[in-house]
C-alpha cells in the first residue's frame, strides 16, 4: 500500500488512538482468510451503505482499545462468539434516562464506544479529500446491531491482524472513493487593474489632463456597479452642457442612482468650492448619492464633502478595495478602462500606451490582440 506523505501522517495519527507504535501489520494464514471475509463484507455493501467501511474500522479499533486492558483479546480467537463478547464486556444500554443507540462496551472500570471512533473515521477520510464518506456518524453508529457478524470477525483477530485489516480498510476507502479535485492554476492570472491604479503614469503628452484617472473611475464603477447603466463623456466636457449631473452618472432604468465627480489632484479646503462645491450642493439638494473620486483629499476638505452626504474614494481607497477583488472583477474594471479610452475619449495613442503597459505585466492578456506589432 502506497500512501502519500500527508495520508501516511493522517493514518498514523488515527491509528495511534488504539495501537502503540511497536505494533506491526501481520497475520496468520487463518487470519488472512478472516481479513478477506471482512473486506468482502465491506465491498459487497459499500455501494449502498458507505458507512459499512466505518463499521468495520469502528469494531476493529474498539476491540483493540479493549485489548489494551484485556490482554487475551490481543490473541487470535477464532472460536470467540458474539454472545461471549457481550458476556465478557458489558453493553452500556442507557445514559441516565436516555437509551443508548450506539455500541459502548465496559471492561472493569473502562468504557469505550464506537461513536468517537466513527467521528475520527469521517474526519480521516475527509482530511484525505474523500468527501464521499458520510459524515453522519450519529446515524452510522446507530446501525451497529445490523453488523454483528462483521463485529465478531473483527474481535476474533489478533492485535497485529487488527492493525493489518485497519490499513487494508483505509486503503480500500482511498482507492474506492474519488479524491476531491481542485482546479488550481500553476501560474495565477495577474490582476492588472490594481497595477494600473498604483503604477500607471498619468498626464503624459498627448493626453488630456485627467483622462486616465477618469477612465480608471469609469472602469472601477463599471465593475463595482454592473447593474447600473453608465453615462459619461470626454474629459473637459462640461457635465451640465451634456445634461449630466457629474462627470460619470450611473442609472438604473430612468433613475439616477449615483453620480461621480472625478479629480486627479488633491482636494483641499482652498480649492474645495471651485472643484467640488457645486457638485456636493447639488447632490445634497437633489437627494442624489454622490461620490468624489479623487487622487487625495485633506482631512479638513473631507469633512466638508461628508457634510453634504457625498462619499469619498481616493486613489489609495480604490487600490485597497480592488485588492479584494477576484481576477474577473479586476479584469472587468480593466476592460471598462479600455472602453472609456478607446470609445468615449477616442484617443488611439492613449489606448496604445495602456496596451503596452498591460503587455509588460501579462503578455497573454486578450486585449493585446489590438496592440500594434
Amino acid at each position: 500500500m502506497d500512501f502519500e506523505k500527508k495520508e501516511k501522517e493522517l493514518i498514523d495519527e488515527f491509528m495511534s488512538y488504539a495501537f502503540s507504535g511497536d505494533v506491526k501489520a501481520s497475520a496468520l494464514k487463518d487470519e488472512d482468510a478472516l481479513i478477506a471475509q471482512i473486506l468482502e463484507t465491506v465491498l459487497s455493501q459499500f455501494k449502498r451503505k458507505k458507512y459499512v467501511l466505518g463499521q468495520a474500522l469502528d469494531f476493529t479499533m474498539l476491540a483493540q482499545k479493549l485489548s489494551n486492558h484485556d490482554i487475551e483479546l490481543k490473541e487470535f480467537t477464532p472460536n470467540l462468539t458474539i454472545d461471549e463478547i457481550f458476556e465478557r464486556y458489558g453493553l452500556v444500554e442507557s445514559r441516565g434516562d436516555t437509551a443508548a443507540n450506539t455500541l459502548t462496551l465496559r471492561y472493569s472500570q473502562y468504557e469505550y464506544g464506537i461513536r468517537k471512533i466513527e467521528e475520527s473515521v469521517a474526519n480521516l477520510f475527509h482530511a484525505m479529500d474523500r468527501s464521499d464518506y458520510p459524515s453522519a456518524y450519529v446515524y452510522n453508529t446507530g446501525q451497529w446491531k445490523k453488523f454483528q457478524d462483521l463485529m465478531l470477525l473483527c474481535f476474533q483477530l489478533s492485535e497485529s491482524a487488527k492493525f493489518k485489516v485497519c490499513y487494508e480498510l483505509i486503503n480500500f476507502g482511498l482507492l474506492t472513493m474519488p479524491k476531491n479535485s481542485f482546479y488550481i492554476r500553476e501560474v495565477p492570472r495577474v490582476r492588472i487593474f490594481e497595477s494600473v491604479l498604483k503604477n500607471y503614469e498619468r498626464g503624459v503628452k498627448g493626453e488630456n489632463g485627467g483622462l486616465v484617472f477618469q477612465a480608471l473611475a469609469y472602469g472601477f464603477l463599471s465593475s463595482d456597479r454592473p447593474h447600473l447603466s453608465i453615462v459619461a463623456d470626454k474629459v473637459r466636457t462640461g457635465s451640465s452642457r451634456q445634461k449630466r449631473f457629474g462627470d460619470i452618472d450611473c442609472y438604473f432604468g430612468m433613475d439616477l442612482e449615483l453620480s461621480v465627480e472625478v479629480k486627479d489632484f488633491e482636494i483641499t479646503v482652498k480649492n474645495f468650492d471651485k472643484e467640488l462645491g457645486e457638485f456636493c450642493r447639488n447632490c445634497k439638494g437633489n437627494n442624489i448619492v454622490g461620490i468624489a473620486f479623487v487622487r487625495e483629499i485633506t482631512s479638513e476638505a473631507a469633512e466638508l464633502v461628508v457634510q453634504h452626504g457625498v462619499q469619498i474614494i481616493t486613489q489609495d481607497i480604490a487600490i485597497s478595495l480592488a485588492a479584494y477583488w477576484d481576477w474577473k472583477k479586476q479584469d472587468t474594471a480593466l476592460q471598462g478602462t479600455l472602453h472609456y479610452i478607446s470609445h468615449i475619449e477616442q484617443n488611439p495613442s492613449a489606448v496604445e500606451r495602456l496596451l503596452k503597459f498591460i503587455n509588460e505585466i501579462d503578455n497573454s492578456h486578450d486585449s493585446l490582440v489590438y496592440l500594434k506589432k
